[in-house]
């Protein structure tokens, strides 16, 4: 869905949903949009990056963004493009992330009376979704927390919930990387007057900030990762452990339920043996019986 709107004293915001084919070539007649940056508004799986065309005076920015799935509760990322003319404000996301247009639609609201640059609400933007971050990040230290308060053994449900956890953790990890990239790849291209891009000092302060959160996001997706991982090796050692007490268990009475029948085969043969003679001779094997399985037992016990 293409949409315009006038915003910023004569400032333009163009918010796309779900882009079509006639919404890009409609982008392509209006803004020169070259077939490149065509490519990166179109791929749903394009990593975050900050690109400059000379030729156009055009900016693109590739942002992650985290969703919740309120099916499943998990969180997942997909890539939104912002593209930046001389006075206009693109954006293109999915129908997922349509909250992201909505914030946009918020920012230009709450600044409509005041001298802001596209740059300027963008950033802010970022910001603003950088924060989302951390807000979920909480959510899954919460869920952690949870996890790590297992008794004996984890059960199968926590088992669960922290594979979950771990998959959503790679998918984090890997957009607040490509994030502070994208970030850096911005404040490169403006952080000097002779630089192509034109950045005012402000502009330049507000992207150094936005690198800060970017760059402290990323941490700490990164140390909650990790933590994620202790507790999933601590519960493999539980795991693994309680299989070797299992199986320890199963080979003692293996060994136990292996001696009636080597003394009751040797006294069922037909020949003459030891303490086989008498009415009570059935006595002996079964005094026999229970000291071969008490050596057992103390063998294995001794040797444990």
């Amino acid at each position: 869905m293409y949409q315009e709107h006038a915003v910023l004293n004569g400032l333009h915001w163009v918010s796309i949903t779900d882009p079509t084919h006639d919404d890009i070539q409609k982008l392509h007649k209006k803004f020169d949009l070259t077939p490149k940056f065509q490519s990166y508004v179109q791929d749903p799986r394009e990593r975050s990056r900050y690109d400059y065309n000379e030729a156009t005076d055009t900016s693109m920015l590739i942002w992650q963004v985290v969703i919740k799935d309120e099916l499943d509760q998990g969180y997942h990322v997909i890539p939104v493009s912002f593209i930046v003319t001389s006075d206009t404000l693109i954006s293109t996301v999915s129908e997922r992330a349509q909250r992201v247009n909505d914030e946009l639609q918020r920012l230009f609201t709450q600044k409509s009376k005041q001298q802001q640059s596209i740059i300027t609400i963008l950033l802010q933007l970022l910001w603003r979704l950088n924060d989302q971050y951390m807000d979920q990040i909480d959510d899954i230290n919460a869920i952690r927390a949870d996890l790590a308060k297992y008794r004996k053994n984890p059960t199968n449900k926590q088992i669960e919930a922290l594979a979950s956890l771990s998959n959503q953790l790679v998918h984090l990890t890997t957009a607040t990387d490509n994030n502070v990239m994208a970030i850096k790849q911005m404040k490169l291209s403006g952080d000097a007057d002779s630089d192509a891009v034109s950045l005012s000092k402000r502009e330049r302060e507000m992207v150094a900030d936005v690198e800060i959160e970017t760059n402290q996001s990323q941490q700490i997706t990164q140390d909650t990762a990790d933590l994620v991982e202790r507790l999933s090796n601590t519960y493999n050692n539980i795991l693994n452990n309680s299989l070797n007490d299992t199986m320890r268990f199963l080979t003692v009475w293996s060994l136990i339920l292996a001696v009636p029948p080597i003394i009751s085969g040797f006294y069922g043969m037909n020949m003459h043996l030891p303490l086989a003679i008498g009415q009570w001779a059935w006595v002996g094997t079964l005094f026999m019986t229970a000291a071969l399985i008490v050596a057992v037992v103390w063998l294995v016990h001794r040797r444990k």
